[in-house]
């Protein structure tokens, strides 16, 4: 009998519990919910797999110079595996895909495995993703106010 009502006290207490959604894995990896929500709003999860589920490569940075941190998080197409970077503006929720298939602006559609990326505070008030490793090619991706374009390091 006493088995009985132990059972019973848990089956009430876990069905008030929510199972554990999609957005509360993301969390658990370190995606913020704002960021998760405005990738979901997009689409990007069913088109999309982060870099991994556990550890996802994502950087913090102003890119758009608004003055609120923005997130930029590796990214793979679910259909192939070229690389890429969504983007996620923190104010209005606007999420950018640069690479992943979609053009980088220097006649690449990715981000390859030999790329590193990270970001860096390149001019006043906006930061840029450095990407370095590329062969001969090293450059930054930036905002330009409506797109993020490619702009070839000179050195």
């Amino acid at each position: 009998m006493r088995n009985l009502h132990f059972t019973l006290a848990l089956c009430l207490i876990c069905a008030g519990v929510p199972a554990l959604g999609a957005q509360d894995l993301a969390n658990a990896s370190g995606i913020p919910f704002w960021a998760d929500s405005a990738l979901r709003k997009a689409g990007v999860p069913g088109q999309y797999n982060l870099s991994s589920t556990v550890n996802p490569a994502m950087e913090f940075g102003d890119f758009d110079g608004d003055g609120f941190l923005d997130l930029a998080v590796q990214i793979v197409p679910a259909g192939n595996r070229l690389r890429g970077l969504a983007i996620i503006h923190r104010i209005d929720r606007s999420v950018h895909i640069v690479g992943g298939g979609h053009p980088l602006g220097n006649g690449k559609n990715e981000l390859p495995p030999s790329a590193g990326w990270a970001v860096e505070r390149r001019w006043p008030y906006r930061d840029v993703v450095r990407v370095d490793g590329w062969g001969a090619t090293h450059g930054w991706i930036a905002w330009n106010g409506e797109s993020y374009v490619w702009v070839q390091d000179s050195y």
